[in-house]
């Protein structure tokens, strides 16, 4: 009986059955989540600290790779964080996240510079920002995928202004 597993980096959505005689097991770099029949998502990028998972249907056990005693389990409608490395669960919320599966980014009350962090990860652009004012403010907004970040950027000057050059050779945009 082997196990299927899915290394995986990235933010996927998973829509498994159960089966006991082969389990799937989700391995990220840091933690492992075993499927016990279920609708779930996973937010877990190589060499990034955030790692959270967010249950809909069914079950699931996050446990770290080698120590799967210590394994959490999961219900419907709750989400797992990686907090200062410690595993935490929570009451799912809102479930607007779950929006990048139909094209949109959404936020909700979420610092600048958590926002620019995803663009980088969405938009696959390395982007600086040279204004520490700005780095406080938090912002809520849906941006469609297709849109580009740069219509993700305009909508957020219009809460807080900022200017931003886009260095298209380079893969780069500079925010001031």
């Amino acid at each position: 009986m082997k196990n299927v597993k899915w290394n995986w980096t990235g933010k996927p959505f998973f829509d498994v059955e159960h089966n006991e005689h082969k389990p799937f097991v989700v391995s990220t770099e840091k933690l492992d989540i075993k499927v016990l029949g279920t609708k779930f998502n996973v937010f877990a990028y190589k060499g990034r600290e955030e790692f959270n998972t967010a249950l809909l249907e069914g079950s699931v056990k996050v446990y770290e790779r080698m120590n799967e005693e210590k394994a959490l389990f999961m219900n419907p409608n709750e989400c797992v964080e990686l907090k200062d490395n410690k595993l935490v669960k929570r009451p799912m919320g809102n479930t607007d996240f779950l929006l990048w599966k139909e094209g949109i980014y959404a936020f909700d009350d979420v610092p600048f510079e958590d926002i620019i962090k995803k663009f980088e990860l969405y938009y696959d652009i390395v982007i600086t920002v040279n204004n520490s004012k700005l780095m406080k403010y938090k912002f809520s907004g849906k941006f469609r995928q297709r849109d580009g970040v740069e219509s993700a950027l305009r909508t957020l000057r219009k809460v807080y202004y900022f200017t931003y050059i886009k260095d298209e050779e380079n893969n780069n945009i500079v925010i001031r």
